[in-house]
């Protein structure tokens, strides 16, 4: 009888220290489950929190911005690229991170909206200059005209243009916007405009709230030949190389300028009056980038200013990254 009992009570001990393995195992999995959990939480917290400080940096970043750039328009009446707003902020050291950026002349590029100029022979000049900087980019000239009817408030067709009719036959169909572009990006939705070509005309282009002349002392190269059919490179060069150390403080120097190189007067004041020239810029774009801990805070801020009364902060993008 005991020998039966002792064999019976072996299985019932197999079973109960089974029963306990999976009751640990059961208990080991939950809270490994919990730690990683707590982990992720404290790897959240940590993130938000240096996108926080990141964030607070940029905001300071611009702040100190705003208040230059009203400093420099009391200081003088013109923008050229060796004044102090137009070096590259190095990055500067702060405790947990470091801040860097760059102050960009947006009026030294060509301004998309302005081929929305109600006044006629003004926007005729602009369609002529964006027709010559397409062809130096080796682009078709025509697509002057597809923005003018991308960004003009009605749908009549211009000349080799783009209306409703054709990008309603897309799939998926759309409109023109008959407005401003808000972002040299949206040339993408516009006839015969591929992400190559984007990537071509980016680095000369704008789409700034208003119309705007083109700042001749921070203008790219390929930017001032636009400007006129008897612009040559040569003569764009040798401005380039001039406004280094003898910027224009008056458009009245630059036309002087083009007199000299051998154009007559009459053509240079034709070509090139106020409307379509300026030496001084109010939209400034600042690229910059906030480092704080495991975050990157990559911004871009477009600024408007009004001459020495106020800085205003038109539009802002942001970009974070977490490591």
């Amino acid at each position: 009888m005991m020998a039966r009992g002792v064999e019976h009570a072996r299985p019932q001990k197999g079973f109960a220290l089974l029963t306990v393995m999976i009751v640990v195992a059961l208990i080991a999995i939950v809270a490994a489950e919990l730690i990683y959990r707590q982990g992720l939480a404290v790897q959240r917290s940590m993130n938000m929190l240096h996108q926080t400080q990141a964030a607070a940096v940029t905001w300071g970043l611009e702040s100190w911005v705003k208040k230059g750039l009203l400093l420099d328009a009391r200081a003088n009446q013109t923008d050229h690229l060796q004044e102090e707003w137009a070096q590259p902020l190095m990055p500067v050291p702060f405790e947990g991170g470091e801040v860097s950026g760059q102050l960009l002349d947006q009026q030294g590029l060509l301004n998309l909206n302005n081929l929305q100029e109600t006044d006629e022979t003004l926007r005729r000049k602009w369609q002529s200059v964006f027709e010559r900087y397409f062809q130096l980019k080796e682009l078709d000239p025509s697509l002057a005209a597809v923005v003018i009817d991308w960004v003009d408030a009605d749908n009549n067709l211009t000349q080799n243009g783009a209306e409703s009719d054709f990008y309603l036959l897309k799939q998926p169909p759309y409109r023109t916007a008959n407005q401003k572009m808000v972002l040299v990006e949206e040339l993408g939705l516009l006839k015969g405009v591929t992400a190559e070509v984007i990537e071509r005309v980016k680095p000369e282009l704008a789409a700034l709230p208003s119309s705007t002349p083109i700042n001749i002392n921070t203008a790219p190269e390929l930017v001032l030949q636009a400007l006129a059919d008897w612009m040559t490179p040569e003569m764009a060069t040798a401005w380039a190389v001039q406004r280094k150390t003898l910027p224009a403080d008056d458009t009245a120097v630059f036309r002087e300028f083009c007199v000299a190189q051998g154009v007559s007067q009459e053509r240079v004041n034709e070509d090139l009056p106020d409307d379509l020239i300026t030496v001084q810029t109010d939209y400034f774009l600042l690229k910059g980038l906030a480092a704080y801990g495991a975050s990157q805070w990559h911004t871009a801020a477009l600024f408007y200013r009004k001459g020495t009364s106020y800085v205003n902060l038109v539009q802002r993008w942001v970009d974070v990254a977490d490591d």
